[in-house]
This record gives C-alpha cells, structure tokens and sequence, in this order.
C-alpha cells in the first residue's frame, strides 16, 4: 500500500511529461505532491533543492569541454575538420557517421565517463550529418554501454564488488557484449544516414568552402583535431609519459591557445568565444538540475528503494530480467548518476549469489534507462551538442533504447 501512495507523484510526473508539458512545470507538481504525502517541510525541500541544483551545475568538466568545443566551432575549426573528413571518405558520410559513434563510445570506454566526450564529438556529427534520430541514438546507446561496462567506471566497480570479483576480470567477461554494442550502435547510425541523408543543407558558403585548398583546412581544423585527441587519448597519453600532464584543465588551455594560432581568432575573440560557449550547457545543467530537486523529493519517500525491493519477489528463473528491467524503469527518471540507482538494486542479486555477469547486464540495462531520462547528463550534452530540446532528444532515443534494451534483456537470459 505504501508504495501505491509513493509512487504517486512519480506517476504524475510521467503523465505530465507525455501530455508534453514543461519538466520543470511536471517536476513542481509531482514534488508537492511528495511534500504533502511524505510531510517534507520547506526547510528540508529548500536544502534538497539547492543541493540537487548544486550537484548538476558542479559536474565541471562536462562545462569545460563543452564550452572548449563551442568556441573551436566558433573559430570556423569545426567546419574545417567536418570538410576534411568528408573529402577523404568522398562524401560518404553514412560512415563518417558510424566512425564517430565508435570514437565517442571506445573514448567513453577509456574514460568510464560519457558526458565529457559527447560534448565534443555531438558538435562535430552535428555539423556534419544534423540530428539524424539513428545517429542520435547510436551515440546514446555506445555512450551507456561504454560506461556502464568500462574499467574505469564507478558502475562496473559497484557491479564486480557485489558479485565478489576483481573489477579487470568482471570488464573483461562484458568485453564481448561490449563490443557487440558498439559495433550496433555504430551500424544504427550508419543506417540512419543512409536511409534519411544528412540533415545537413549545403549553402553557398559551403560551396566555397570546397574550393579551399586542403592546407587550409588542415591548418584550421589543428584544434578542433588536438581536442578530440586530448579528449579521447589524454589517459592513455598520461600513461605512456608516466605523468598527468593532460587533464581537462590543459585541453582547453591547449586547444585555446591553438585556436588563437590556427585561426583567424585572436586572442581576445578565443577569450569570449570560450566564455559565450558556456552558456548553452549551463542554462540546460540548471534547469535539469531543478528538476532533479523535485525527483529527490520524490527519492525522501522511499519510492525507488520500494520499487527495487520488487525484484526479491520475482521466481529465480526471472529475477534476472525483472532485476534489469527494474534498473532501466527507474533510471527513466532518477537517471542523473547510474551508480545510484545500481546501489538499490545490485545488493539483492548479491544476496541471491548471481554471477558478476547478471551484475553487469542489470548495470547496462540501467545505463540504457538512463538515455532517456531528462535528467541524465549525457542527454543534456547530446541536447547541447545537436541544438536540441531535451525532451525531443528522448523521443528520438525512445525507441532505438527501448530495442537495445529487449536485445540486451534476450542476450542476458540466453548467456548468464
């Protein structure tokens, strides 16, 4: 019964969101309606909102390389990049598409972390393909897989520590599922533009683009190319040299200063381009942060902890579907730390000694229902990336998600 009344507000909250009214406006509804059911005072609502909208405006490298990618794309270098890469494939851009699906999810893999990445390689398809819905998507799902089964990620630590196994061993056994993803993923994208074309439309500037000579180009896409590769490589370049010498903070230093040097920038225009280029991300952070406030209102009633404890109640032979579906229902709207909701969920299937594999299929599953969550990080940058809504970046993951979702639920039955 307790859960019927708590789960309330969730409720309201989704009805609003498919009635396709604002999320903040969706988000106060169902967060009074937490207040009265649960009696949260103003005093503890005030402290949970200030610290959910503190919590989004502090994820700083997201910020950072957003704002680094706006003002190379500002510069012109973006453009010049995207130019360069369509002459060397002939124009074939379906699989510009699906190479750069696999840069942002093997970059995401690297890094266990998937917003940063996308900040910088969303432009680049953006300006060269548009917000073809399979691309999107294609990049959403390699971006969820590659961090929910990554070696570096908070998820696949909280997945190998339940099932009681070193974290290399558990990444190395979601290898192959891993890769089967990716490798989707990129094909999704590849599919989408060649089924649909670019969304793209030449205009006369491109026109006179193409007459330029490929030395230009190159000189000019210098540091749109040295920030994909910093974004992409820095770890590993770390690792190599045996010293931290490239972090976010020195990728943006480093691609201003080559802006101001491979383009017609200077130095005060590289300035303000880097702070205008702030502004898109932290307008969406802000709002995606209010709306987190009203989910965590909803969280002080128990509600998600409530739905998790369903899956102790399934019969054995289902428990591991039923504990993957519970993952991506609630990361649908609490989705803005995956590990969080892993922290619910993952402890039962511990108890019921499933293997680290069940673990990181229940931790893809509930990265997959993160993609379509209004308040996951990694749909704000897609949204910042491809000039989107938010909202209307759900919809076109909606169904691409929800497929990748029934196949990964399928794969999990037949090998675990």
């Amino acid at each position: 019964m307790d859960l019927l009344i708590n789960i309330i507000p969730l409720v309201v909250i989704l009805v609003l969101l498919f009635m396709r009214k604002h999320m903040l406006f969706a988000g106060l509804i169902g967060g009074i309606l937490a207040m009265i059911i649960g009696g949260i005072g103003i005093g503890q609502a005030t402290g949970i909102f200030i610290d959910s909208v503190g919590t989004m405006l502090g994820i700083t490298v997201p910020i950072l390389y957003a704002a680094t990618a706006a003002m190379v794309a500002k510069a012109g270098s973006i453009k010049a990049l995207v130019e360069l890469a369509k002459r060397s494939l002939k124009g074939k851009i379906a699989i510009l598409a699906g190479i750069m699906v696999l840069i942002q999810a093997f970059a995401t893999y690297m890094a266990g972390l998937g917003a940063g990445n996308t900040m910088v390689t969303a432009p680049l398809v953006a300006l060269a393909i548009g917000a073809v819905p399979e691309v999107v998507a294609g990049m959403a799902i390699a971006t969820a897989i590659a961090f929910t089964t990554s070696p570096a990620s908070t998820e696949t630590a909280l997945a190998a520590e339940n099932a009681g196994r070193d974290i290399v061993s558990h990444a190395n056994a979601m290898l192959p599922f891993t890769i089967v993803f990716f490798i989707l993923a990129a094909g999704l994208a590849v599919y989408g533009v060649h089924k649909r074309g670019s969304f793209v439309k030449s205009t006369e500037a491109d026109e006179e683009k193409e007459i330029e000579k490929t030395s230009i180009l190159i000189k000019r896409a210098i540091p749109s190319i040295a920030l994909l590769v910093l974004v992409v490589l820095g770890n590993p370049m770390n690792d190599l040299i045996g010293i931290t010498l490239f972090t976010p903070v020195t990728a943006v230093i480093i691609t201003a200063i080559l802006t101001f040097i491979f383009t017609q920038f200077d130095i005060n225009e590289t300035s303000k381009a880097l702070i205008d280029g702030s502004k898109f991300i932290l307008i969406t952070l802000f709002s995606v942060g209010i709306f987190l406030a009203f989910i965590n209102l909803i969280a002080e009633l128990g509600t998600f902890e409530q739905i998790a404890g369903l899956t102790a109640n399934a019969p054995n032979a289902i428990i591991l579907p039923v504990a993957m579906l519970t993952g991506f229902l609630i990361a649908i709207p609490s989705g803005a730390f995956t590990a969080g909701v892993l922290v619910l969920i993952l402890p039962t299937l511990s108890v019921l000694g499933l293997p680290s594999e069940a673990m990181g299929f229940v931790a893809m599953a509930t990265g997959l229902g993160t993609q379509i969550s209004p308040v996951q990080i990694n749909v704000a940058a897609l949204s910042d990336g491809f000039n989107l809504e938010i909202m209307d970046v759900i919809k076109k993951n909606l169904p691409y998600v929800i497929t990748a979702f029934v196949l990964l639920t399928i794969l999990g039955v037949i090998f675990v």
